[in-house]
């Protein structure tokens, strides 16, 4: 079916009239990766007759990023909000101002069939901006319940993708019709080819000894990074092994036992999930997603100055269903170390939890997503 709306479009369409899409994607890789995935699969539906512009900031991970993999990008001086104290306050309303029109001017540059975001402040200008161009507007919401910026957003959208069915309640009724529960999109070298034995060679590690994965996703984790270096010393004898990333913000000055590799960024994630027997992170939802993918049982750290509290509701979901721990993020720098050795000691458990870990994953988040792009905008017609 999905290969059906990429034929269709080429059909519907000359081959010079190629689809045309806007995305702003940024912040995080948890904001970027989904955003990602359905590219790829939009480029894979339409045999590569898509063509994709970038919106983000212009000084966070996206612009090194977005450009290395080949897309048209497009600075916004937009940033979060930090607070009313704080001194970038002031000039938020002219960097939202200015954002918009430089989304505005994408968009009359690119006549694009549609605009697609991912939430965070990123997609605010970019979402206002298509609304006043009259282009469709779709939204990839992540986690359970929606970000600031997408509950904004909503009633502008043309469809809103969810990552959960849990997600719906958090809707008013009368945006029930945009609302399609897809899981969330996740990126295509996910899962690894590789086996557990060679993905851990390819560490470094020793292919038959049970491994955890540590990683406080892509900036890092203060309180993650704090408890792995504090439990380093009782982890030397551990049965266990760990691949520990720390974010490109720490660095380790001390020489790591030798189960333990130490790196400060995992280009490769599906090979890293692939070497590992648990795995240790906050609770963003693409984490989640590609726990689900992967069926790796978890212990969550829930980010507590997430804006709406969504990474508590993503992880409650999951322990309540039985596929992870929940550890406060107040409480890991005491509880960590003994809830990792606990659960490297219960084989039988970390399956039950893996099981349930993989009843969430959405393997055709990405694809289902890019095909009703496709379809709403051939339905809609060129611009």
């Amino acid at each position: 079916m999905r290969a059906c709306f990429g034929k269709f479009w080429l059909m519907q369409n000359s081959q010079h009239d190629r689809l045309r899409l806007v995305v702003a994607a940024g912040g995080t890789g948890g904001h970027i990766f989904p955003a990602v995935a359905v590219v790829e699969q939009l480029r894979l539906q339409t045999h590569d007759a898509c063509d994709v512009t970038f919106l983000g900031s212009v000084d966070r991970m996206e612009t090194r990023l977005i450009p290395a993999l080949g897309y048209d990008y497009v600075g916004m001086p937009i940033v979060g909000f930090k607070g009313v104290r704080h001194p970038s306050t002031l000039t938020l309303p002219w960097k939202i101002l200015q954002s918009t029109r430089i989304a505005r001017a994408t968009i009359r540059r690119v006549k694009p069939h549609a605009v697609v975001c991912t939430g965070a402040y990123i997609s605010y200008p970019a979402g206002l901006a298509a609304a006043k161009e009259g282009v469709p507007l779709f939204l990839l919401e992540s986690n359970v319940n929606p970000g600031k910026t997408n509950a904004r957003l909503a009633p502008l959208a043309t469809a809103i993708f969810l990552s959960f069915e849990e997600s719906v309640r958090y809707y008013a009724s009368s945006l029930a019709s945009k609302l399609v529960v897809t899981g969330n999109p996740v990126r295509s070298q996910i899962p690894s080819t590789k086996d557990a034995r060679e993905a851990r060679a390819a560490w470094g590690l020793k292919p038959d000894v049970a491994t955890v994965l540590v990683f406080g996703g892509s900036l890092g984790a203060r309180a993650i990074n704090a408890a792995m270096e504090a439990a380093l010393p009782r982890f030397a004898d551990a049965p266990f092994q760990v691949i520990w990333q720390t974010g490109s913000s720490y660095t380790f000055h001390a020489t790591p036992p030798p189960n333990v590799v130490i790196r400060p960024f995992i280009d490769d994630m599906g090979l890293a999930y692939a070497a590992a027997d648990l795995v240790v992170s906050r609770s963003g939802a693409t984490t989640i997603a590609e726990l689900g993918i992967v069926g790796k049982p978890a212990v969550f750290i829930p980010l507590p100055s997430a804006s709406t509290g969504e990474q508590q509701h993503n992880a409650q979901v999951i322990e309540q269903a039985g596929g992870a721990v929940v550890v406060k993020d107040a409480d890991v720098l005491t509880i960590l170390a003994s809830t990792i050795e606990e659960l490297m000691r219960n084989e039988e458990q970390r399956t039950t939890m893996a099981t349930v870990m993989r009843s969430f994953g959405k393997p055709r988040a990405a694809a289902d997503a890019a095909a009703a792009i496709i379809a709403m905008c051939t339905k809609r017609g060129p611009r």
